[in-house]
């Protein structure tokens, strides 16, 4: 593992306080998601309850996440970044003062869980969308796969000391933690330098003339339309649906896993969230350290199959160890498919429509209710193991099926492209953006760096 490669993303002026500001809200994000799962169990003694808490917070990226990343490509992403934070520290303070007053129960948890949501899509959508502004695209895998280290190594604090939060004051910690937390992430975030694609901090890709690559007709949902017309982005999309519905909703099992089947208490359950988060550790700094020597198109498919059998794996385990050691390998596959994700989305579009792609990742995400309610409904009539093992089956299965399609469509296009285009001999065909090993494009299909294109600008 190459130190200087994995850190590369650091080179870029503001990085460093990005990564800063990103590594507190993964902290928060953890905090609210073992709190939130855990009080939700405590009141309604059901699995079927954490799964409504936790699809309650999913819910708002239906309605949130391509308004707002459609926004982010016309607005500051780091004004709009602090906004927020404060935001999240406001309702943090209030989940607070509700938690010490005694007047806090399950409805409570669900508003919570609704406005976490809120923050949640916002923080997702614009903070790798404003990762991608600041490194470029010659760094983007490496710049994302930072982002999500910076997410899953404070979730390892964030799973531990929730437990320990929780066990000794209650909802008043946890909530009081994500208070102070999103506040310092919303000051570090007014110490940025401004940094927007028209300074020439990289290549502009708005014009589909320059590079081939597509861009969006004018408006929200001509936007929309437009992106799903693009192979790759609807293909990449549905994994993404596919992987918040079968995989990621996994996580409303982990407190039933923890007290019934392994019978450990809520510090065993921030145990297990540590540990996935341990994992997610170990994939994105191989993912940032091989950044340049990968295709994440190729690597993608490889890892979801991956993730869908670690879930069926760890459903089988009596062990806690055991299932300490297989939740560390899901956490692998999780880290590494939040980072690559994105990450394609992004290369696949035009510079404008950046922010609407990844809005379009987290709008796809937004079906994760569906998941959340399916996860738990099944899990109170088949049993949690068996549920989890079947949800891991499908999510292996969806993404082999997605990606033979994608394949197959993208062979049988290729020749027909080429073969309408040739006119008396002469090739007719234009300038095609290729993508070579770091996910840089071409108009020329070279596959060259596109950094000369950057300082050129």
């Amino acid at each position: 593992m190459s130190g200087p490669a994995l850190l590369a993303s650091f080179r870029q002026p503001g990085f460093g306080i990005v990564w800063l500001s990103i590594c507190l809200n993964g902290y928060s994000a953890h905090i609210s998601t073992v709190a939130i799962s855990w009080l939700a169990l405590e009141f309604t003694g059901s699995p079927f309850g954490v799964g409504q808490a936790l699809a309650i917070r999913i819910l708002p990226r239906l309605f949130f996440s391509v308004p707002i990343g459609s926004m982010s490509d016309k607005m500051d992403r780091r004004i709009m970044l602090q906004a927020t934070n404060f935001f999240g520290f406001g309702m943090s303070a209030v989940a607070t003062i509700a938690s010490m007053q005694g007047w806090f129960g399950f409805r409570g948890v669900l508003i919570v869980a609704m406005l976490v949501g809120i923050f949640d899509v916002a923080e997702t959508t614009l903070a790798k969308a404003y990762v991608y502004d600041v490194v470029g695209p010659d760094n983007a895998v490496n710049g994302l796969a930072l982002e999500q280290l910076a997410n899953k190594l404070f979730g390892i604090v964030g799973g531990i000391s929730t437990g320990f939060l929780l066990a000794v004051f209650g909802g008043v910690g946890a909530f009081a933690a994500m208070a102070v937390t999103y506040l310092s992430s919303g000051l570090l975030l007014a110490i940025i330098p401004r940094i927007a694609p028209r300074t020439g901090a990289f290549r502009d890709l708005s014009s589909a003339e320059d590079d081939g690559v597509p861009s969006a007709s004018p408006g929200l949902w001509g936007s929309i339309r437009q992106l799903m017309n693009t192979p790759a982005v609807l293909a990449f999309a549905i994994i993404a649906l596919s992987a918040e519905v079968f995989a990621y909703s996994s996580e409303v099992l982990a407190p039933s896993f923890a007290r019934d089947i392994l019978q450990v208490n809520e510090q065993g359950l921030g145990n297990l969230v540590a540990a996935r988060n341990a994992g997610g550790v170990v994939g994105v700094l191989l993912l940032g350290s091989l950044a340049r020597h990968v295709r994440p198109e190729r690597l993608l498919p490889l890892i979801c199959v991956g993730f869908g059998i670690g879930l069926m794996a760890f459903s089988f385990s009596t062990s806690y160890l055991l299932s300490l050691a297989l939740m560390a390998m899901v956490g692998l596959a999780w880290g590494s498919v939040d980072a690559l994700l994105p990450t394609v989305l992004q290369q696949n579009v035009g510079n404008m429509d950046r922010g609407a792609a990844v809005g379009i990742w987290n709008l796809s995400r937004g079906f994760g209710p569906l998941g959340q309610l399916e996860i738990g409904a099944l899990a109170t009539i088949i049993g949690v193991a068996a549920t989890q093992a079947l949800n891991g089956l499908i999510f292996a299965v969806t993404v082999s099926i997605v990606m033979l399609a994608y394949r197959r469509r993208a062979n049988h296009r290729a020749p027909a492209n080429l073969a309408s285009q040739h006119i008396g001999g002469k090739s007719m065909v234009p300038p095609v953006a290729s993508t070579d090993y770091t996910g840089n494009t071409a108009a020329d299909g070279t596959g060259s760096d596109i950094t000369s294109d950057r300082t050129a600008k």
